[in-house]
């Protein structure tokens, strides 16, 4: 489920948009942006829900495989993964049903991860379990894009600022203080999630 935080409507709704999400265990915060003839504009935010509380597990699925007897994680961990992809392709369905009518048409969707570390590689089985679902998560949301048949690219939070400066000829800096300055438009708190998801739809915008 989507939950408005703020909004900016367009009336121009042939609008070329983009969706920036910056992706937690359990959440996302995503941001909308619209290109214009001279520079993008924030049109607004949200906070996603990715987990169903009638499945609590849902929202750590993996803590629970080693945090159970393993007959029941056997049946748990399954239906929390599903409830996740569910609740994933239901939230991004409900963001895009709520936001392309009024406003333009997605070109495409840019989600963030924490980091790209193969979870498989560390040791630490409760370290694992939070990797894994550092993944589990954006992939949730790509696999909702693909079934909505809307683009969708995964990067990396530590190189969104680069690659936004590298594709719009920009430094990291000049990102950085160019979304700090689109989010005044909705008012504080504009966050650093907001900020990196914002710069993550502008690489979408930029091509």
């Amino acid at each position: 489920m989507s939950r408005p935080n703020a909004t900016m409507l367009s009336k121009d709704k042939s609008a070329r948009l983009a969706l920036g999400f910056r992706v937690k265990t359990g959440r996302a915060t995503a941001v909308v942006m619209a290109a214009s003839a001279s520079a993008p504009r924030v049109l607004s935010r949200r906070s996603l829900q990715l987990w169903d509380p009638a499945i609590p597990a849902s929202h750590q699925p993996w803590h629970a495989e080693f945090e159970l007897p393993p007959d029941e994680s056997a049946r748990i961990v399954p239906q929390a993964l599903k409830a996740v992809d569910r609740v994933a392709c239901s939230a991004l369905r409900e963001l895009v049903a709520e936001v392309q009518p009024a406003l333009g048409s997605i070109v495409g969707i840019a989600l963030v991860a924490g980091s790209s570390t193969d979870p498989e590689s560390i040791r630490n089985p409760h370290m694992r379990a939070h990797a894994r679902e550092g993944q589990l998560f954006p992939q949730a949301l790509a696999t909702a894009a693909k079934t909505l048949r809307i683009p969708a690219i995964t990067l990396v939070e530590s190189e969104v600022f680069a690659t936004a400066a590298a594709r719009l000829g920009k430094s990291p800096d000049a990102i950085k203080l160019a979304v700090t300055e689109l989010g005044r438009a909705l008012g504080k708190p504009w966050s650093a999630e907001e900020k990196t998801a914002a710069a993550a739809a502008w690489i979408i915008l930029a091509g």
